[in-house]
């Protein structure tokens, strides 16, 4: 209890903090540079201070945002025996960051000691912790060494979040789907404190993958119901493969890695005879002739071309795998890479277009699925 009344403390002072610093910032800009009411709040001159606007912590996604990210954290280290509470305090010297890092890449070994409990020792441990995520996640980078030893949450934030979309890549359903937040950066010029408010994107709707939320709920939330999507899905491939002598006993990525079953079905759905010679007939022999059939596939899916004996012709959208903007649910790397969901989502989605009975499967496995995020 003690640990969380302080923690709740120190958010609370962090918001007067912010509140202070709007009100001596707004001032700012209305008085004289003879006047000098701010030795509240020290700033030399040139430098910049960026924090959340006080509104921002009783924003409904901020909040979900945050406790989503303890829970991904504490769920991952929870074998550790490890517990964070705050992002701000605990997330700071890199520890955390370096135990987060090596769940996901047990080979990576981050940490000289168990725990880093001099200042210097703590510092060199984030320093290495971010070099090694500079070149990890490959992104812009909107976070410095500084800001996240001095316990700046809006740089946390977004390299937390940035960890996460590299690291679990499709589990974004529990995230909310935007999330903008009003800053405060204040700015000392000419020995005036100069303020600006400024929209803060931390997580972009427009830009957030747009996975299939019920295959990951099934998969986090429900795996009791896998088998039973497994078993429909299993049923839907083999009844429009077996023309093609083609039989599966499960859902295995490593049978539709390299695209040929996948033609096949869209082939057997849409009454087709496909051109051979567009992608590798035979068995691909590498993953750029794997790539070159699930870029058809997905262009089948995408675009609503057919493909006849010998032409490829557009026809109209609504005939053939209607309203399926199919990159919004998968990628051809994921699958090239074997990932179990990102095949499921694209089986499915095709088994929803194509199957009669799909509704009540959808209803079937929905049941009993219990999740505050939903």
């Amino acid at each position: 209890m003690n640990e969380l009344s302080n923690t709740l403390k120190r958010r609370q002072q962090k918001r007067h903090e912010a509140t202070k610093l709007v009100q001596e910032g707004l001032s700012s800009l209305q008085l004289s540079s003879d006047s000098n009411p701010h030795d509240s709040y020290l700033l030399d001159e040139g430098d910049q201070r960026v924090v959340l606007a006080p509104n921002s912590y009783l924003n409904p996604d901020f909040k979900r945002t945050i406790d989503v990210l303890l829970i991904w954290i504490n769920s991952n280290l929870k074998q550790d025996s490890i517990i964070v509470r705050s992002l701000e305090d605990d997330v700071y010297d890199g520890y955390i960051l370096s135990k987060l890092i090596q769940v996901y890449q047990p080979n990576i070994r981050l940490l000289e000691n168990d725990l880093p409990l001099s200042e210097q020792a703590k510092k060199q441990t984030l320093r290495k912790v971010l070099d090694y995520l500079d070149i990890c996640l490959n992104q812009s980078i909107k976070w410095t060494f500084e800001q996240i030893y001095n316990r700046d949450l809006i740089a946390i934030l977004h390299l937390l979040l940035a960890m996460r979309q590299h690291f679990e890549k499709i589990s974004d359903l529990y995230l909310p789907k935007s999330l903008i937040l009003k800053v405060i950066c204040v700015e000392k010029r000419n020995e005036i404190l100069q303020t600006r408010f400024i929209d803060e994107t931390f997580i972009d709707s427009i830009h957030k993958p747009k996975y299939g939320d019920l295959i990951d709920t099934l998969f986090d939330l429900a795996p009791e119901k896998v088998p039973q999507l497994e078993m429909n899905l299993v049923k839907f491939c083999n009844s429009n493969l077996n023309r093609y002598q083609i039989h599966i006993k499960q859902i295995l990525v490593e049978d539709f890695q390299n695209g040929l079953y996948l033609l096949y079905l869209l082939s057997h759905l849409e009454n087709y005879c496909p051109i051979f010679n567009k992608f590798h007939r035979k068995q691909p022999i590498d993953r750029e002739q794997s790539h070159v059939n699930l870029q058809l596939v997905f262009q089948l899916v995408k675009q609503g071309k057919i493909i006849y004996s010998c032409v490829c012709i557009r026809i109209d959208l609504f005939d053939i795998l209607a309203g399926i903007d199919i990159e919004d649910y998968c990628q051809i790397n994921d699958i090239l890479d074997g990932d179990q969901r990102t095949l499921y989502r694209l089986l499915f989605q095709i088994y929803l277009k194509y199957n009669s009975d799909s509704t009540n499967l959808l209803q079937s496995i929905r049941t009993h699925i219990d999740s505050p995020f939903l």
